[in-house]
């Protein structure tokens, strides 16, 4: 939060955040951190469009990782992009896509 009071937040924003991060640490399976170490690495690298406009704002709509600029990103962080890794950077993607376009998985 370094960084947040640097640039002038006000405390009780800084405060809302911190309460909002309690309890949000969880813990990777080792055989999982690769994939989740990578994902991280090319976590800005998303495809995405605006939906709506004209009188109303619109909003994006995340469609996918561009996956050029992953396998770009992924090699210029010197990691191996193996079958495995691919797998679970899908199955990231998929989940990560869902949540930032708000849709609710259920089981």
């Amino acid at each position: 939060m370094r960084e947040a009071r640097e640039f002038g937040i006000p405390e009780e924003h800084i405060a809302q955040i911190e309460q909002s991060r309690e309890g949000a640490e969880f813990e990777v399976w080792a055989d999982n951190w690769p994939t989740v170490e990578a994902f991280l690495f090319v976590s800005t690298q998303w495809n995405v469009a605006q939906q709506g406009g004209g009188l109303a704002p619109g909003h994006m709509l995340y469609i996918g990782l561009d996956y050029a600029c992953v396998a770009a990103g992924l090699c210029g962080a010197g990691i191996e992009a193996s079958p495995e890794i691919w797998r679970g950077l899908r199955i990231m993607e998929a989940a990560a896509r869902n949540t930032l376009n708000g849709i609710v998985e259920t089981d």
